[in-house]
């Protein structure tokens, strides 16, 4: 069959239908392949039985070319590598002015590019591995010509220059010395390299050292371990007040049951004023004086004394574990801890606070007394949140006023936020004082108590004292009693339960008596007195007046008293 090219094909004079041939057809719905046709098939089968052969000779001699190998497939994976060191100045060293570096230089045949690899040392305190990547490299003696190295450039004693550093090269390996043989080149003469003497010292240092092989105690194995890790604990005391400056000092001696050795720990207390060293002795063995011998644990109880190096350290108490050792090893003792504080001979310099001088708070003029950089007094803000807005006021006036003073009243607010009271005048006509603000709002001291005024302080009949001011509290508003009321445990004369209870528990009352007094006041029997009445009676009960007053608000209606209630709850 002929291919299909120029000059080996002919055109058909007398084909007359140029349509492009198809090969599939749509039958009944379905895609298939078209039959071919009759004259189709024979120029084929005449097309394939033609033998066409060459009639003339040809026009060129035949000559035969060797294939084509590029360099990249015929010296793929083929490296030459030499062996070469370079010296490197040492500058700051006493014991040597230069190293020798041992590196391995490899030319890669493909593309004449070079890598430069350094032997790894151990412990050589440089960087080593890879000097200089795979690449081309100037040659310097043509560098201005852009003339890199080339596998023709290296061969064994001669130097190379490479990036300012000059290699020598000594040897090569067996691969490059049959590659220069095959290709007729000259290897050059093999040398030996000279030796580093810093890295000879350095082998001859780190050189293992052999170790005799040493017969081991058995003895010393079992106590090892049987008695690994377990220590007695003492508690001790080194009196050292005979020397200049000396003290008593606290220290845990601590016993070693696998050898025997004592150690020595001290405790500082706190700014001592000492170096923050817990040694004081280093574990060892040490000798009683008494024996001759070291110390073992049956020296050790509380009472002894263990001399370490002319120092006695009095053994006062131990720990669980080392009393429950030695019981168990010598018999039951008396482990009962040895006072060994001493009492302060000085008591303490007591500062006199000074007394308020009226300028500022209380709290911040004590403040300055207690510290030079005083914070301000801490508030209850909990309190100041909660209580906000709420205060109980009462009417009062002066007790044992003089002439002019005789028809002034004033209302007492206790503010509960922040427990201060606040004073108010309240108008009188023609009285010659003005009314308003009497006392600025502000925390006052209970004269008898020497301590701030509470909310209980407070109570209508009760006397109270502000400035030098006796004021007696007559009347509260209703928010004063309601909230008196509701807490009746910080309030008890407004407690109605308590109050009923007193009065029942009290010997002196006769409640017969109590009721004909009622009743004397109610001839036609109703149950009602006026609240006048039932007032003046119940205060000859030995009631204070605020109670008085919390027994009427819970049975007066109407200004009426119902004594029949009251009678009831009191039987």
């Amino acid at each position: 069959m002929l291919p299909n090219l120029p000059g080996y094909s002919f055109r058909n004079h007398h084909k007359t239908d140029f349509r492009k041939p198809q090969t599939f057809q749509i039958t009944a719905g379905l895609m298939g392949q078209r039959t071919q046709r009759p004259e189709d098939m024979e120029k084929t089968i005449t097309e394939r039985s033609i033998n066409i052969t060459t009639t003339a000779p040809p026009t060129q001699p035949s000559e035969t070319f060797p294939d084509y190998v590029p360099a990249h497939v015929a010296y793929e994976h083929l490296v030459l590598r030499f062996y070469a060191y370079f010296r490197e100045n040492i500058s700051e060293s006493a014991e040597e002015t230069y190293r020798v570096r041992y590196v391995k230089i490899m030319v890669y045949l493909e593309d004449d590019t070079v890598m430069i690899e350094e032997n790894h040392v151990r412990n050589s305190g440089i960087a080593q591995g890879v000097l200089l990547r795979r690449m081309p490299v100037l040659n310097p003696l043509y560098q201005d010509k852009g003339v890199t190295y080339t596998n023709l450039d290296f061969k064994v004693g001669i130097n190379i220059e490479i990036f300012g550093i000059v290699y020598r090269i000594y040897a090569c390996d067996q691969f490059t010395e049959q590659y220069f043989q095959s290709e007729g080149r000259d290897i050059g003469e093999f040398e030996t390299p000279p030796d580093d003497l810093y890295t000879i010292k350095r082998t001859l240092t780190e050189r293992p050292i052999r170790v005799s092989h040493v017969q081991v105690d058995k003895t010393n194995l079992k106590r090892f371990l049987e008695f690994d890790q377990k220590v007695l604990r003492f508690y001790t005391i080194w009196d050292d007040r005979k020397s200049l400056f000396g003290e008593r000092r606290k220290f845990v001696l601590n016993y070693f049951l696998v050898d025997g050795r004592i150690e020595i720990r001290q405790v500082l207390p706190q700014n001592s004023g000492r170096d923050p060293v817990s040694n004081f002795l280093r574990k060892t063995l040490l000798t009683n004086p008494k024996t001759g011998q070291p110390y073992t644990d049956a020296d050790l109880m509380i009472g002894e004394t263990v001399n370490a190096f002319n120092r006695n350290f009095f053994i006062y108490d131990a720990d669980k574990f080392t009393r429950e050792w030695l019981d168990n090893k010598y018999g039951i003792h008396d482990w009962t801890p040895i006072n060994v504080e001493e009492k302060a001979k000085y008591s303490g310099i007591k500062q006199d606070v000074p007394p308020y001088n009226g300028w500022g708070d209380e709290e911040d003029s004590l403040g300055y007394c207690n510290s030079l950089h005083p914070k301000p007094p801490r508030k209850d803000i909990k309190k100041l949140i909660e209580k906000d807005g709420q205060l109980l006021r009462f009417a009062a006036h002066f007790k044992n006023p003089a002439f002019q003073d005789k028809n002034r009243k004033f209302v007492i607010s206790y503010y509960l936020a922040d427990d201060t009271v606040g004073i108010f005048e309240a108008p009188q006509r023609n009285s010659g004082f003005g009314e308003g603000k009497f006392l600025q709002r502000t925390r006052i001291k209970n004269p008898e108590t020497g301590k701030y005024y509470t909310a209980a302080d407070f109570a209508l009949g009760k006397e109270v004292t502000i400035n030098k001011y006796t004021f007696i509290l007559e009347e509260a508003d209703e928010f004063a009693l309601n909230y008196m009321e509701a807490g009746a445990e910080e309030f008890p004369q407004s407690d109605l339960f308590g109050i009923v209870t007193t009065i029942k528990q009290t010997p002196t009352v006769n409640f017969n008596d109590v009721k004909s007094q009622f009743e004397a006041k109610d001839p036609e029997l109703h149950g009602y007195v006026a609240e006048k009445d039932a007032k003046e009676i119940l205060m000859k009960l030995g009631l204070q007046e605020h109670q008085v007053v919390t027994i009427l608000r819970r049975w007066t209606d109407q200004k009426l008293f119902d004594y029949f209630g009251f009678a009831s709850a009191c039987a």
